[in-house]
């Protein structure tokens, strides 16, 4: 056979392979798009990750982000508007004239995934039409940055809104402040990838679905929060530190200071065996220190219901809508709301 005939085989054999390359990768493409429409069909409870930027601002209260007022996007596929004042809007708007109850949490008490009204603080808000509910909680918050939200709108806005109680609503991992989120679960691939990582949680509900069938991410979350609660660790130290370091302020400006400890899914998946450590310490250290706490994780583990369907899909931290419906039914029964 000539080198003609050769290269001539050659050449055909080459776009055989590109032409069968090509076909797999289109029957890939179609098969991931038949899945990604069967898990929208089928599972509508799955919702696209992540918070629009435009939502926050940086440095709002001294070097703590916050929710840029007057502002909207989507987080976790939830409609999110803040009002003039930076707190997620509900139907019934801020009245100056009346008592405030402040609340500081992360994304938990944000209420990611959930419309405004259906979370935990929007209900509690059409149960008190009384007190204003003022929630100014976003995503990435912790305790130092609950510090800087009481100083600001305590001290240097001279308490203007009335505020007569601060509630500080407690996730697991409010206390690491300061640790690299490559080292957090995921970290290094988010650190690798984070581009990748968040275009596809942002697209695909697929990708949750698998990624739910086969990790155990609220497992994992929980065990890695859970090493923080020890007497030893300098992270837990501080923490308490600086939730009496509010409380302190609190007194002076005779303003009510409570904590509402929040659990993880895994910690209440078993309600007769319940994974509650780490509350434990929590309400054994601060009792010293005259801080007042709640913990919702008992109240949520008796209520026979699943405890997946309490949070969002494949996600053992923040609350489903019926998660945020039986937190405000535990804090109306446990707390008292002063309108003096």
């Amino acid at each position: 056979m000539n080198s003609v005939a050769i290269f001539s085989l050659t050449k055909k054999t080459m776009k055989k392979k590109a032409l069968l390359f090509f076909f797999y990768i289109f029957a890939l493409a179609v098969l991931y798009l038949f899945c990604e429409g069967i898990t929208r069909l089928l599972l509508p409870q799955i919702k696209p990750q992540g918070t629009d930027k435009n939502l926050i601002v940086d440095n709002m209260y001294y070097n703590s982000h916050g929710l840029k007022s007057l502002s909207s996007g989507y987080s976790n596929g939830a409609l999110v508007k803040i009002d003039q004042y930076g707190f997620r809007e509900f139907k019934t708007k801020v009245d100056t004239t009346k008592k405030s109850l402040l609340l500081l949490g992360d994304s938990v008490t944000m209420g990611i995934g959930v419309e405004a009204d259906s979370t935990f603080a929007g209900r509690l808000q059409s149960e008190l039409d009384s007190v204003n509910i003022l929630n100014p909680s976003v995503v990435g918050y912790a305790i130092e940055d609950y510090e800087n939200l009481a100083k600001h709108f305590i001290v240097k806005e001279g308490n203007k809104l009335n505020i007569s109680k601060i509630f500080v609503c407690w996730c697991l991992n409010d206390l690491y402040f300061h640790v690299p989120d490559f080292e957090t679960p995921g970290g290094s691939l988010r650190y690798l990838f984070g581009d990748l990582l968040k275009f596809i949680r942002t697209r695909s509900r697929f990708y949750m679905f698998v990624k739910t069938q086969f990790f155990d991410r609220p497992k994992t979350y929980y065990l890695f929060d859970e090493k923080f609660y020890s007497t030893e660790k300098e992270e837990f130290i501080q923490s308490i530190r600086k939730i009496e370091s509010i409380k302190n302020l609190c007194q002076i400006h005779q303003i009510e200071f409570e904590i509402l400890l929040l659990p993880y899914e895994y910690q209440i998946r078993n309600a007769e065996s319940i994974l509650d450590q780490p509350q434990k310490l929590m309400k054994d250290k601060l009792a010293e220190r005259g801080v007042k706490v709640l913990d919702a994780a008992n109240y949520l583990a008796k209520r026979k219901v699943n405890s997946t369907q309490l949070f969002l899909y494949g996600d053992g931290i923040h609350f489903s809508d019926a998660g945020h419906r039986l937190i405000v039914g535990y804090i109306i029964k446990n707390v008292m709301f002063s309108t003096r």
